[in-house]
């Protein structure tokens, strides 16, 4: 598929201008009905053009990763990086921030692809009639995926729900979080009637549907109960801790497509990611693709420089190259926060020393160890790819896990006999032990969402979950003494958007 993606329609020319912003020309490069839906080829060709905005760098492949992570207590950057990224890291954030400002382009410009998509391919001649259904189906789920990125981004934004083709389509106003929720979930709910549970490498099915409404009901309960600004306007916070529920449920016993994967450590093998248990949708790579987005640089971020060494051997006997950028690192408070026992926080997950065969003397290898001997910082073993090819990369940066899912439920439902033993199925993965009973349902929330934090670490999805549960201060502020005084629970609108859109102020 990634192939496919950019070979055949990046001839389409440059595409930015679709990002819904900064558009000061004719929009060109877009896929009209005129010139293009014309085969069932091109019908396939513009859905596979849609999904390859999700492995840009500047998307799921490294900025988005940026966004949600460098903000809290899991990630911080190198000093030598980029005034932006520090900000973030600050929780300073300005509204000419570059990477917060690809946090609104990307979405759009996916949009717009997703828009272009459900608009003509119901049109497309000599097609099959189901086959049309399920595409729009994949592009309504990936319409959803973006806005419920952008509401949790930025709050209040522009509903786009046509192709913007040119410049007078720009202009206009951003509306409330209600309208945004009500016509993201409009698409999911239809997305859920188009798909199958079948499975597709890196493709939307209807378990990533039930998936993904599964958080965004979570996301609405959550925020509702705790009182997070800008969700007043939900009414019930109990009714959609039931919906939540119900569609995890779903995924954890509808289907059999996915399940809870063992191995910790095979959740992450790249050589079985096509068939993995785990990975129920993910931003696909491949490091044999001919252009960044197609393949990934993602661990590059993480990977050790290790003395500029060809090649490392981690302790549990993996070699990877040995040149990496060292550019994200893991926060020391963080990995304290581990128990001594968890696989996560040990050598397994979180690394902080690695052996540079034949670096010592006389040809003896070398150890090179945090903090003090050689490594800048501890680095996750989430995103590697042994088999690298230069530094181009097969790592897909996950978007929807069945682990994921499992912890939506339980907080849903609350502490029962089920949940704790949901729960109790991750710690055992994980080398500990079952948890003692008797929590009230504040408490085994609480405990779920530093689970969520040890769990899903590096993986997108922390900054969002703090912000939903109001815990930014708390958590951020309270237990690990983060300074934060801009960007806390919204994003503000970029600048380039507000300079060239009259309409949003």
């Amino acid at each position: 598929m990634k192939s496919t993606i950019k070979n055949i329609l990046l001839t389409a020319a440059a595409v930015f201008a679709l990002s819904a912003c900064s558009l000061d020309v004719d929009p060109y490069g877009f896929l009209s009905g005129d010139n293009f839906y014309k085969t069932p080829s091109d019908a396939e060709s513009a859905l596979a053009y849609t999904y390859s905005v999700n492995s840009d760098i500047e998307y799921y492949s490294r900025h988005l990763i940026i966004a949600t992570e460098v903000p809290t207590e899991t990630l911080t950057i190198k000093p030598d990086a980029g005034a932006d990224q520090h900000a973030l890291d600050r929780l300073e954030i300005l509204n000419n921030n570059t990477i917060v400002e690809d946090m609104w382009r990307y979405p759009y410009l996916a949009i717009n692809r997703a828009n272009a998509v459900i608009l003509n391919v119901p049109n497309t001649p000599d097609m099959d009639e189901t086959r049309k259904s399920e595409i729009v189906g994949e592009a309504k789920f990936l319409r959803a995926l973006h806005y419920f990125n952008l509401v949790r981004f930025f709050g209040d934004v522009i509903i786009r729900d046509q192709q913007v083709s040119t410049i007078d389509q720009v202009n206009k106003g951003v509306s409330p979080m209600e309208d945004v929720y009500a016509f993201l979930l409009e698409d999911l709910l239809d997305a859920e009637t188009r798909l199958s549970t079948e499975r597709v490498y890196g493709r939307a099915n209807k378990v990533a549907t039930w998936a993904l409404l599964s958080k965004v009901y979570l996301q609405m309960a959550s925020a509702k109960n705790t009182g997070v600004e800008g969700y007043e306007w939900v009414s019930n916070a109990e009714s959609n801790y039931t919906q939540a529920a119900n569609y995890a449920k779903k995924v954890l016993q509808d289907q059999s497509t996915y399940t809870f994967e063992e191995d910790l450590l095979e959740t992450w093998n790249v050589d079985t990611r096509i068939a993995a248990k785990e990975h129920i949708f993910v931003a696909a790579t491949d490091r044999n693709g001919l252009l960044e987005g197609e393949y990934t640089k993602l661990p590059m971020l993480f990977m050790p420089w290790a003395d500029g060494a060809e090649q490392v051997v981690l302790p549990n006997g993996t070699t990877i190259p040995g040149g990496g950028w060292e550019h994200l690192w893991v926060e020391d408070d963080f990995v304290a926060n581990y128990d001594a026992n968890d696989r996560r926080g040990s050598l397994e997950m979180i690394v902080d020393k690695v052996t540079v065969p034949g670096a010592g003397d006389e040809g003896a290898d070398k150890e090179l160890f945090y903090p003090g001997g050689g490594l800048q910082a501890t680095f996750p073993t989430k995103f590697l790819d042994p088999n690298m090819i230069g530094q181009q990369a097969t790592c897909d940066t996950p978007i929807l896990r069945y682990t994921d899912i499992m912890m939506v439920y339980a907080e849903a439902i609350g502490p029962n006999a089920e949940t704790y033993a949901l729960m109790d199925q991750i710690r055992n993965r994980a080398g500990l032990s079952p948890l003692a009973g008797g929590m009230g349902l504040q408490e085994f929330r609480e405990y779920i969402l530093d689970e969520r934090g040890k769990e899903l670490a590096f993986e997108g999805q922390r900054l969002f979950d703090l912000r939903r549960t109001k815990s930014m201060e708390s958590v951020l502020g309270g237990q690990y003494g983060k300074p934060m005084s801009s960007g806390v629970y919204y994003f503000d609108i970029p600048l380039i958007e507000v300079d060239t859109n009259p309409e949003v102020n």
